[in-house]
């Protein structure tokens, strides 16, 4: 069975979102896997399936159109404003010290540098598991 019954991945690389999507088939950690290519059409799912939001949201930080910084200041006013609480993972190929804290000022439930691997999975279904 499923950690998760649905994961919301927001990323524009097409190689990354097949990997992980694969990844989390294999290692059965969500049941629907929603994949986005940037923040505005991550906030455009959001917002018109709020009946059946995410488990949990994996978003990268470089993405054009609304990159994750505009999707991670967008979610943080939004989910708090409708009282949700969904873990937000930062997905990102950047070792940038500014970047890893500026990521948690959005109070993100982690920071992965890619690649994603099993272990993180691992990792996260054991911290949200009931």
């Amino acid at each position: 069975m499923p950690a998760f019954s649905k994961v919301l991945f927001i990323d524009d690389d097409f190689i990354t979102i097949n990997i992980c999507e694969r990844m989390m088939n294999h290692k059965h950690f969500a049941a629907e896997f929603v994949s986005k290519r940037d923040g505005q059409q991550a906030k455009d799912y959001l917002l018109s399936h709020t009946s059946a939001l995410p488990d949990v949201i994996f978003v990268d930080l470089h993405m054009t159109v609304m990159n994750g910084w505009e999707f991670l200041e967008w979610f943080e006013g939004w989910s708090q404003t409708n009282n949700i609480d969904i873990p937000v993972y930062v997905l990102s190929s950047s070792l940038s010290r500014e970047d890893f804290e500026q990521a948690y000022v959005f109070k993100v439930s982690g920071y992965i540098v890619k690649p994603m691997t099993a272990e993180h999975l691992e990792e996260i279904s054991i911290k949200y598991s009931v």
